[in-house]
């Protein structure tokens, strides 16, 4: 019997549909930094907006302190800022703090870096970056994430995941090797997902909000029709219908689980997607409110400033100064 791989490679895996969120969730990197750090040292990390900052702890210890809270993380452990929280790291003792823009960082490709940072005692190391959104599901996903969820290696879910990527990057990072950028990209998209796997799976239904509609049978449907075929005109008899549900029943059921009506989601939907398209990408205004289904800039622009708060020029002018920024 022949081996059909063509057949095989297509074949859709199946998972559980918060597994299939988080594998859409595809990050951009925007920096990768592998630190020596060595008593006294203290660094302020900026806020980084639609960014996913981390840190991994290969070798000592750091402290952290974002917003009200003040922890440790140990050799092995993990740590990720989901919303790109602005915040300080240090040996927990250096009461000089330096910006992150006035580190002495060493540029080994565009996007990842060497730092050697400190006052020559104690040594610590590190691997920091930062990864900006690509889905607009995750800009949603954020809304029931914390300010930072912690991994330990000794974690029952996924202890052993990171204390066998902490080895990986601790090689990469000391190596410094051909490929190492590629391969500290990878492990660090394992790292996150890993972190917010097991967040998730510890939450209750009344703490997931709508990931809970992601698991119904028919309202998940209803939002894959919408988030696969976000241009179509979309009616909530035409929504209804596709998954098997009476108008009145779909609409209850759908507000109940997602918070907001079918439509308004709809509505919503096409402008997370205009969002990330006026920042990841150079098309114009007119061709992103064709792909997402309105007939003109207009009346795309109108709806995208009631829904975001601000016009579309206004939110590609801000990200592109806000990379320039992070580049200065």
């Amino acid at each position: 019997m022949s081996f059909d791989y063509k057949k095989r490679a297509a074949t859709q895996i199946v998972d559980h549909p918060v597994g299939k969120l988080l594998d859409s969730l595809r990050m951009q990197s925007a920096f990768y930094t592998s630190s020596r750090l060595t008593r006294p040292w203290g660094m302020i990390m900026p806020p980084m907006p639609n960014c996913m900052m981390y840190h991994i702890m290969l070798e000592g210890a750091a402290e952290f302190r974002v917003k009200d809270s003040v922890f440790s993380l140990e050799e092995g452990a993990f740590v990720l800022f989901p919303a790109g929280d602005g915040h300080v790291v240090s040996d927990g003792q250096c009461k000089t703090l330096t910006p992150l823009t006035a580190l002495p960082i060493e540029s080994v490709t565009e996007r990842y870096e060497t730092l050697d940072f400190g006052g020559g005692g104690e040594v610590s190391r590190m691997v920091c970056g930062a990864m900006l959104f690509q889905h607009p599901l995750a800009i949603k996903l954020l809304g029931i994430l914390p300010p930072f969820i912690k991994i330990h290696p000794d974690s029952e879910d996924s202890g052993s995941i990171v204390t066998s990527v902490a080895e990986l990057l601790k090689a990469e990072a000391q190596s410094v090797s051909v490929g190492a950028e590629a391969v500290i990209s990878r492990l660090a998209d394992i790292l996150v997902i890993a972190a917010m796997r097991e967040y998730l799976s510890k939450l209750d239904d009344s703490q997931t909000g709508w990931l809970t509609a992601l698991e119904d049978d028919r309202i998940g449907k209803s939002l894959k029709l919408i988030h696969d075929q976000p241009a179509r005109h979309w009616s909530l008899e035409e929504l209804a219908t596709a998954v098997g549900m009476s108008r009145t029943s779909f609409a209850t059921q759908f507000k109940k689980l997602v918070g907001n009506t079918p439509i308004d989601y709809l509505t919503e939907w096409r402008m997370s997607l205009a969002y990330s398209s006026l920042q990841l990408t150079k098309d114009t205004v007119l061709s992103i409110a064709l792909d997402i289904g309105y007939q003109s800039e207009a009346a795309f622009s109108r709806a995208f400033k009631k829904i975001i708060g601000k016009s579309p020029a206004e939110v590609r002018k801000d990200y592109q100064a806000l990379n320039e920024a992070a580049h200065s």
